[in-house]
């Protein structure tokens, strides 16, 4: 056995390292035992340039991360291995160490971006991705290779930018309360939370964890959110203003179950200190939504203890409501009027985020980049 393996080993590594292709070696292509079964990328570093404290100069700083989330799709039929999801802009891709499997251990080697010379693949060598590159499997029987390209494909764009433009015509969305769920509907009604299963035809009390003269009496909004973790389990949000609190805004939250054996779980407080700086400000003509993974809250001038300007600031929750901060998101648009009456926030279905300000007239909407980014694009370079 070993006498008949030698041979086959020789050949291959002859082939592998000759620094020009001949004709002959292109026609040896055969798909009969050469595949890579599977492909990933090791930790990767991320580059972030920012303004240094002078606001003058730039400052860079690094970040890495597991290359291996990113799923690497690989098309046997068009011999072409590529993630659909990009990795984030400021990946360095000159740089990369990947892993990879092959089918019944055949031989991988790389050709190089600025000849046909070949070397054989090491998972401990850096390579660089800022081109398609051609990876190629030897059959172990010398019956021929099979190329394949890869892609690593990376964002030209940041995914959380934010960008706004004011809209002087055209279709406006209109604003509709969220009042609970998909399934159940929800107010504050006699200093009680009701709940109703048929679309208001019938209300019952729901169940308080903690004392309810700290349910909000105004400006009550609701949010809802599928959890990550069950698709039959829905995160609500509740938030509004009222007497037990004198500087922050109220905020409660329910997990409402919708599969088998579903129970009625009860609502909590979210409890803040007076001195907290992360709690949602007590703010007049509040309005909440849900933004994809954010919560953000809009409102005017500061009730009772709470001195906060008119919309100063955009709040933004990545934590369900616990933890608040002002233009954790993005700011308000630059030349937003803060002297109008009232400000709605509505989120259409294309994941643009309106503000329909009355008195002032004013309309905004804008988008994370990210949700622009079709699914289906995502392979391409943008």
């Amino acid at each position: 056995m070993k006498i008949r393996i030698v041979p086959i080993v020789i050949a291959v590594a002859s082939l592998l390292f000759a620094s020009c292709l001949k004709s002959s070696d292109e026609e040896r292509v055969s798909y009969s035992d050469t595949a890579i079964a599977s492909f990933s990328l090791g930790t990767l570093n991320q580059y972030f340039t920012v303004k240094a404290k002078d606001g003058v100069t730039d400052s860079t700083y690094k970040k890495t991360y597991a290359g291996s989330n990113y799923k690497f799709y690989i098309d046997h039929q068009a011999c072409r291995i590529y993630n659909v999801d990009s990795l984030p802009k400021g990946t360095d891709v000159a740089h990369v160490i990947c892993n990879l499997s092959t089918k019944n251990g055949g031989t991988v080697v790389i050709k190089s971006l600025i000849s046909d010379t070949l070397r054989i693949f090491s998972s401990t060598d850096s390579i660089d991705f800022t081109q398609q590159r051609e990876f190629r499997v030897y059959a172990n029987n010398g019956s021929g290779f099979r190329a394949y390209t890869v892609s690593v494909n990376v964002h030209k764009q940041d995914a959380n930018a934010f960008s706004w433009t004011r809209v002087t015509s055209g279709n406006i969305p209109s604003y509709v309360p969220v009042s609970g769920s998909s399934l159940n509907r929800y107010k504050i009604e006699n200093g009680q939370l009701l709940m109703s299963a048929d679309n208001g035809a019938t209300w019952t009390v729901e169940t308080l964890d903690s004392e309810a003269s700290k349910l909000p009496s105004a400006n009550v909004n609701f949010a809802c959110k599928t959890t990550a973790s069950n698709a039959d389990t829905d995160y609500l949000l509740m938030v509004g203003t009222g007497d037990a609190d004198k500087k922050n805004a109220l905020c409660w939250f329910k997990y409402e179950e919708h599969g088998k054996g579903a129970k009625n779980n009860g609502w909590s407080l979210i409890g803040h200190e007076q001195t907290d700086k992360y709690a949602l400000p007590k703010l007049s003509n509040l309005c909440m939504v849900r933004y994809g993974d954010y919560m953000l809250a809009l409102g005017g001038k500061g009730m009772d203890d709470c001195t906060a300007a008119a919309y100063e600031a955009l709040y933004a929750s990545t934590d369900n409501g616990q933890v608040w901060k002002p233009n954790g998101l993005v700011a308000l648009p630059l030349g937003f009027d803060r002297s109008a009456t009232d400000v709605k926030m509505v989120v259409d279905a294309d994941m643009y985020l309106w503000l329909i300000c009355s008195g002032s007239g004013q309309v905004w909407r804008g988008r994370l980049n990210k949700y622009s980014w079709a699914e289906n694009q995502k392979f391409i370079y943008e």
